[in-house]
């Protein structure tokens, strides 16, 4: 399993290294990459996994296959991420009925975080997107970036299209026009 995540994360290290120029990419990617995404520089599947939504039950990547996904790699802790929360929110309500999802993960590291903390606040604050709860960190470490928050926009084939390290306002026009062009 070890040398599953290993190779997981370094394949994403890898397809995201900068290059001397723009990689080969779709439309889509081509917005994105000059809105300061990552873009990988060949296509790629997304990394399978499977974790705990807060409410128990058993959420995989593979069974979204069919829609958009923004996976966001965030903790309670993370001023960053909570300030980009409420346009993730504002996001998934726009567009939740059609083929997209927002999978916010987080990873329980006692005393800091714990899945009641992550519980307790997103409760708090009403957000209703999916999230995970990273009990083994194996979605933490396949992918990673080192700092948080981090967001993959995985397509509706399970491919990787970009990446941002950083908060984002995951509902201005430019994103939500992005979201709507990769729905199917």
């Amino acid at each position: 399993m070890k040398k599953i995540i290993i190779l997981s994360l370094m394949t994403l290290i890898v397809a995201f290294a900068p290059a001397q120029e723009a990689p080969l990419m779709s439309a889509v990617q081509e917005k994105l990459w000059k809105a300061g995404f990552g873009v990988p520089q060949q296509t790629m599947d997304a990394p399978p996994f499977s974790a705990e939504d807060m409410n128990g039950k058993q959420v995989s990547l593979d069974s979204l296959k069919g829609k958009v996904v923004l996976l966001n790699l965030w903790a309670t802790w993370c001023p960053p991420c909570r300030s980009e929360m409420p346009s993730m929110e504002k996001l998934y309500q726009k567009l939740k009925d059609s083929n997209f999802i927002i999978l916010a993960i987080s990873t329980p590291a006692p005393p800091r975080e714990t899945r009641e903390k992550i519980v307790d606040f997103i409760n708090d604050n009403g957000y209703t997107f999916p999230v995970l709860i990273d009990d083994s960190r194996e979605i933490s470490y396949q992918y990673g970036s080192g700092s948080i928050p981090t967001s993959w926009i995985i397509d509706a084939e399970g491919k990787v299209l970009a990446r941002f390290v950083g908060a984002m306002e995951w509902d201005s026009e430019f994103m939500v026009k992005v979201f709507e062009e990769l729905i199917p």
